[in-house]
């Protein structure tokens, strides 16, 4: 006799791994908490065990539900990948624009890459841009989809994750001297992050180079004016001379999220959440969305 895996099921305990609770992904599933727990009673049936030894502030899987959730993600993965595959409308019918914040370019042809393997059928034209003005073009309709660093917005944006920063330049902080700055013009979502991080460090700054791209404050950084921060990897990607960390403050991961426009189609958003995710893995970037079932086994 067949014993057939419910898509579903194996859905809902990965959101729940992915939200790091049965609430909070009843609310992202769209789902009642207790048609949640019941996707749980029955995969419990399948394994003839339970799925959580701990549902507390930190969730911890049975050692069945742990090899479970391995096959989950793979499951429900390539059944994403299909459905977005055979949901496509015929060549030439649908166009899909997407921008891609300016810190983020170096993910940008394995994003192209598996954006045309989950959406053959789909003419795709990219852009590139500060975050801030990216998400204005979504938000008017010029753009259907954007890659930046920001938290989401809307109730159809998705967290995609955070990438980690660190400061490059040549200048180190003196004892009563600004700090000498290249930063992009406002308004600049990174610009703010990291004078953000310099004010809660009590740093005194100043800007010496103010320019409207990312790539004008790399000439700047590498012509010696002042120091910034980038993903946290700029030193192997743009060659920029990397500060060291126990002379500057502390700066938090910036989050990045996939801002999407209204009337985009779900099986789109679905294809490119997962072509970001797999795209992003090119900078010190911590994954939101996709369980590390690894981790969960050594926790």
């Amino acid at each position: 006799m067949f014993r057939n895996l419910d898509i579903g099921q194996l859905r809902t305990l990965i959101t729940i791994l992915e939200t790091g609770g049965f609430s909070r992904a009843a609310e992202r599933l769209s789902l009642t908490q207790p048609a949640v727990s019941q996707h749980i009673r029955k995969l419990e049936s399948l394994l003839d065990g339970p799925v959580f030894t701990s549902t507390g502030r930190r969730l911890r899987l049975s050692p069945q539900a742990e090899e479970l959730a391995g096959y989950a993600q793979r499951v429900v993965a390539l059944n994403d990948e299909a459905v977005a595959r055979v949901s496509a409308l015929p060549r030439g019918d649908l166009s899909l624009s997407i921008g891609v914040s300016q810190q983020f370019e170096p993910a940008m042809p394995e994003l192209l890459s598996s954006l045309t393997r989950l959406l053959p059928d789909v003419r795709i034209a990219l852009r590139t841009g500060l975050s801030t003005p990216l998400a204005a073009r979504v938000a008017d309709g010029e753009l259907d989809l954007a890659v930046i660093s920001d938290a989401p917005r809307g109730s159809r944006d998705r967290f995609l994750g955070r990438v980690q920063l660190a400061w490059f330049g040549r200048h180190l902080i003196e004892a009563g001297t600004p700090l000498p700055l290249a930063l992009c013009a406002e308004p600049c979502n990174l610009r703010a992050h990291v004078l953000n991080s310099l004010t809660l460090a009590q740093v005194p700054w100043r800007v010496v180079y103010e320019g409207p791209d990312l790539p004008g404050v790399r000439a700047a950084i590498r012509a010696g004016l002042g120091n910034t921060c980038l993903p946290a990897n700029a030193d192997e990607l743009w060659s920029l001379r990397r500060t060291p960390e126990a002379c500057f403050p502390p700066v938090d991961p910036v989050p990045v999220s996939l801002m999407v426009a209204a009337g985009v189609e779900k099986a789109v958003i679905e294809a490119a959440h997962r072509a970001a995710h797999e795209a992003l893995r090119c900078l010190p970037f911590s994954a939101e969305g996709f369980p590390d079932v690894s981790r969960l086994r050594s926790a």
